[in-house]
């Protein structure tokens, strides 16, 4: 099974993403594979509404492990199966937190071995505090090494999340045309606005 990474920095809506995009493809259980950096793991099966009580936050790193789900793509008369991995948000510099430090060694790692890659941006913020220059937190160093290190991976893509929020607009607008070369994708993880093009996208890949 080919893995389709969830990357990006924290609280830009992955988890969240990872949950709403199974309930779309069907799914009201998911079963969860959790890969911890201890190098233990565990699987759970929770509903999707259980997994968005206990899974997502707005604390920054609430994630600290791999978690996938396993997804079924419809392909003709079959279905093939694919792995949506959610990871640990990464942040510039060296965290206080040894265990956040682990985690995010842990995302990069998983970084190189996957097929899809889902960087997933907080749209609302980058266009709300750029004012249009296009300079905002919410677009960071790391963001722009993740682009570059995609940059020949034909299976990257960049996700305009929370395209329900003032100011998203905007910053979707700054990503097209700042990386022309890579698929920019407008989505909004709260509601599952865009997802039957994200959908389209990774079953090229399943």
């Amino acid at each position: 099974m080919k893995r389709s990474l969830v990357i990006g920095n924290a609280n830009v809506g992955k988890t969240l993403f990872c949950l709403r995009f199974a309930y779309y493809m069907g799914l009201r259980q998911v079963r969860m594979f959790v890969e911890r950096t201890d190098g233990k793991s565990e699987e759970r099966f929770l509903t999707i509404d259980e997994a968005k009580k206990l899974l997502s936050s707005p604390q920054a790193h609430h994630t600290r492990d791999l978690q996938t789900i396993v997804l079924d793509v419809p392909r003709g008369k079959s279905s093939r199966q694919l792995l949506l991995t959610d990871t640990t948000g990464l942040t510039e510099g060296i965290h206080p937190d040894a265990n956040i430090r682990q985690a995010m060694a842990q995302t990069l790692e998983a970084l190189t071995g996957a097929q899809v890659i889902l960087h997933v941006v907080d749209a609302a913020k980058l266009g709300s505090e750029s004012g249009g220059t296009g300079k905002s937190h919410a677009w960071k160093p790391v963001d722009e090494q993740l682009a570059e290190y995609s940059q020949g991976n034909g299976g990257y893509l960049i996700l305009a999340n929370k395209m329900d929020l003032p100011g998203a607009k905007a910053g979707y607008q700054q990503l097209v045309k700042r990386f022309s070369k890579h698929r920019v994708f407008p989505v909004s993880a709260l509601y599952g606005d865009g997802f039957r093009e994200v959908k389209q996208y990774v079953w090229r890949f399943a």
